[in-house]
């Protein structure tokens, strides 16, 4: 079989997704992390680095989190506690206007109490649940009939200021989809530094936890971008247009 001839065209390609990433050079070294055929002890082994590189780089992280995100368009937002977040929020809606509202029910809200807080403005958000009242026709007229959506994630990637939201029984997508404005709170020890540590994470889950493996990932890297309008880059059509991210100490 003859040996493929690189397309002339290909370094050109790649330093233009550089560019478009804000990365000014090429990535040489390999991520190293096991592959699914590794044994179980190898993953078990990179997972404590992983965590413990984490742990030690955590305000550096955050650092570049805020920096990547600001440059993608994001409104970032630190706050020293919980309460501090949910006063951010508050401020967030009030100066908004929204008073339509949504929010996910994951466990986050528990220890952020947003819902008080936003009670004070007149805007207590519509929790996005199904139970046996709501069906989920009515969970999507809801959120599309929303001005404001309100989620938590799993975990913040700071080398591309991606925020993560894991599929699971409580966390209803649309929250982060269907508004045309989004607050994602984030609690900082989800901070994490790089995709790869993120993948290799899952990698774990995937080994010893098969049956609570989700299909897919939802990566929320800022507002709703679209060039498919006679490439001409459109913020807000398929998505929010404006975001925030609330980091806070939990």
């Amino acid at each position: 079989m003859p040996t493929p001839v690189e397309d002339p065209n290909k370094a050109a390609f790649l330093e233009r997704v550089r560019e478009s990433l804000g990365r000014h050079s090429p990535i040489l070294a390999t991520p190293d992390h096991p592959t699914l055929k590794a044994t179980l002890p190898r993953h078990e082994e990179k997972v404590r680095t992983i965590l413990g590189k984490t742990e030690a780089r955590r305000v550096a992280n955050i650092a570049l989190l805020v920096k990547n995100a600001t440059e993608a368009a994001w409104q970032v937002h630190q706050a020293k506690t919980g309460a501090a977040a949910a006063g951010v929020v508050s401020d967030i809606v009030a100066n908004s206007g929204a008073r339509n509202v949504v929010r996910t029910s994951d466990d986050l809200f528990k220890r952020v109490d947003v819902d008080g807080a936003l009670r004070k403005h007149g805007a207590g958000p519509v929790v996005l649940a199904s139970n046996r009242t709501r069906r989920k026709s009515e969970i999507r007229r809801l959120a599309f009939g929303s001005e404001l959506g309100i989620c938590g994630v799993d975990y913040a990637i700071a080398e591309t200021a991606s925020c993560v939201v894991i599929p699971r029984r409580g966390v209803a997508r649309l929250a982060s989809l269907a508004p045309a404005k989004l607050i994602v709170l984030v609690d900082e020890s989800q901070v994490l530094e790089t995709l790869d540590d993120f993948f290799a994470l899952m990698r774990f889950g995937f080994l010893t936890q098969r049956a609570r493996t989700p299909n897919y990932y939802n990566f929320i890297s800022g507002p709703s971008r679209t060039a498919d309008i006679e490439q001409t880059l459109t913020i807000g059509v398929h998505g929010p247009g404006e975001v925030h991210m609330v980091i806070f100490t939990g």
